[in-house]
């Protein structure tokens, strides 16, 4: 899933010849603390809105703040870990998208990239969780999809977070069934560590308890 997929099509951009008052009303308007600013058609940069209060006089233009604007972007072919990558980074929950002659796209929200982040990683598909752990060097992808795949089962999403200190890694996957026993039991065998199983009751709660906590913090 690319950038251009994910832009809001009802956030604007403001123009460096647009002033403090309007940049404010904007923001307010479209519940964002940070809006992109172009210069023409070019990307000029990001304007937040503690930089526009803190304006001498509102009724000033953005030029007074060009030097001050951050430049959080990314290319028409990012992937949503990119966008994701640079929210995280410049720790903004808007990120703008421009091409090569950094000619201004559009603005991805913090919404709509973790929505496609849910679509990507098959949050809504029922099934469940396992999480696994396994010593670095004996871990192999090609083994943990023959397992589940042995047990009749397929996986829909699959993630990994390694731990340096320990020279282990922690797996998560998410399958297409709830029935699990079999397949637990598998990994079991085959010394993988059962860090943790959520079922479909439990795994749905748990998802829509922190999915209604992260809208919350995004419509603060």
């Amino acid at each position: 899933m690319i950038a251009p997929k994910l832009i809001s099509d009802f956030v604007p951009a403001l123009s460096v010849d647009d002033t403090g008052e309007y940049a404010l009303m904007q923001m307010h308007e479209y519940n964002v603390n940070n809006l992109a600013v172009t210069d023409g058609a070019k990307y000029a940069g990001l304007v937040s809105m503690e930089e526009v209060i803190n304006m001498k006089h509102l009724n000033l233009s953005l030029k007074n703040l060009i030097a001050n604007f951050r430049r959080p972007f990314v290319y028409d072919d990012a992937h949503v870990y990119d966008v994701m990558k640079a929210a995280v980074e410049f720790n903004v929950k808007v990120v703008p998208v421009i091409d090569e002659e950094e000619n201004y796209l559009g603005l991805i929200s913090a919404e709509s990239c973790m929505r496609a982040f849910a679509t990507l990683n098959s949050v809504s598909d029922k099934g469940g969780i396992i999480e696994l752990e396994r010593s670095v060097g004996d871990y192999s992808l090609s083994e943990v999809a023959r397992i589940v795949e042995e047990n009749e089962a397929q996986i829909l999403s699959f993630y990994t977070q390694r731990n340096h200190e320990e020279g282990t890694i922690q797996i998560t996957i998410k399958l297409n069934t709830t029935e699990l026993s079999g397949i637990i039991s598998a990994f079991e065998r085959y010394e993988y560590q059962v860090l943790g199983v959520f079922n479909e009751t439990e795994y749905t709660e748990d998802m829509k308890e922190r999915y209604d906590a992260l809208m919350r913090y995004l419509n603060v």
